[in-house]
């Protein structure tokens, strides 16, 4: 009898546990899990070739060559590759895949991709915008894993957020990539204009905890749909490594650049046919005298007669206080939104005119077309 209650016992715990491990084993395949499955596939590490003038000697002098003084005609070009300089993702079955401009920057030429499952393949660069930090390349095979694109602009605070990417790539010896995980941390983030030398366009952009480290640049922000919504581009770091700091591009952003290049071959560059000064770089009598009575903004200084803005009735001597609903502090404030739009989008500028607040709305122009 005790036998048969010990056997009986045995057979209920087996009976609880089996259930147990199997819901421990779901719990394994979450949504994180399938993300990753779904677009790690499409995220590669990006190769570059580098042209460097070498000293050629002949053998005997080689080790005396600081004593002597040689011609260009005794430097040869060496081509060095540097593999793994950064990420990218194609984001289309035919072969077009995104990566930071920074990424390819300073190269002589794209070499190729290498994708997770170790194929390398060919690219030519497409086309690039230093200003957005933005640059398409194209593989040579069609055919490749592409990764859906998702809609940056109704990110939640506190969602998740994966970054896939290659970083410290020549470490690795295998070509699989690396991912964090994290959270949406801040969205629409105003970056400091000194950020990039106020040259580049980090604005609105999506601040992350996911650690993002040299090499990720270029690579994938990821939802928990497996959608991309952003692309990695910079931590801030003082010691260089990854505190928690990241910030990605918005995929929005970043398709209508793509769309764009791969449309026309470059970003065309949008244009509204003004200069403005700071009212702070004013001296107090030049503002008395010109009539300001706005306490912040940008002065209109000078302004094309054929361009949008004139048209629409913005005049030298306005006081430019906010573009698309965003407050204008300096000239860096307006060169921004400018630098978001796309040939054919609105500007809606709100001015102080001696006074009185008035608004105008124009086009977007190319600029030199």
């Amino acid at each position: 009898m005790r036998r048969q209650l010990a056997f009986i016992t045995m057979a209920l715990v087996a009976a609880q546990v089996l259930p147990a491990q199997e819901a421990v084993d779901s719990t394994r395949r979450n949504a994180i899990v399938t993300a990753i499955e779904k677009a790690a596939p499409a995220v590669v590490s990006v190769n570059v070739v580098q042209v460097r003038a070498q000293r050629e000697l002949p053998p005997m002098f080689r080790d005396f060559w600081d004593f002597f003084y040689l011609p260009p005609s005794n430097y040869r070009l060496e081509k060095r590759r540097q593999d793994s300089v950064g990420s990218g993702f194609f984001v289309s079955k035919d072969g077009y895949l995104l990566t930071n401009f920074h990424v390819i920057e300073d190269a002589d030429e794209v070499a190729s991709v290498t994708l997770s499952d170790g194929r390398e393949l060919p690219v030519t660069l497409v086309g690039a915008d230093e200003r957005t930090d933005l640059a398409v390349l194209k593989a040579s095979q069609a055919n490749v894993p592409s990764i859906p694109l998702g809609n940056s602009d109704d990110l939640l605070t506190g969602e998740w957020a994966i970054a896939i990417g290659n970083p410290f790539g020549p470490l690795m010896s295998d070509p699989q990539p690396t991912v964090s995980v994290g959270v949406v941390s801040a969205n629409h983030r105003r970056v400091s204009p000194s950020v990039g030398g106020g040259e580049r366009l980090y604005q609105g952009m999506i601040q992350t905890d996911a650690a993002i480290n040299p090499g990720n640049s270029g690579g994938p922000l990821v939802n928990a749909k497996g959608e991309v919504i952003g692309v990695n581009t910079m931590i801030f770091s003082q010691s260089g490594g990854s505190v928690g700091l990241g910030f990605a591009i918005p995929i929005n952003r970043a398709r209508r650049v793509a769309d764009e290049i791969i449309r026309f071959g470059r970003r065309r560059d949008p244009w509204a046919g003004f200069k403005v000064d700071d009212l702070t770089s004013l001296p107090e009598p030049l503002i008395v005298e010109l009539g300001i009575h706005a306490t912040s903004g940008c002065l209109v200084r000078n302004i094309m007669r054929d361009a949008p803005a004139y048209q629409a009735g913005l005049r030298p001597g306005d006081v430019v206080t906010a573009i698309n609903g965003q407050r204008v502090e300096t000239a860096t404030d307006i060169d921004f939104a400018i630098w978001d739009l796309f040939v054919g989008d609105t500007i809606t500028l709100e001015v102080d005119r001696k006074g009185d607040t008035l608004k105008f709305e124009f086009p977007v122009q190319e600029l030199g077309r």
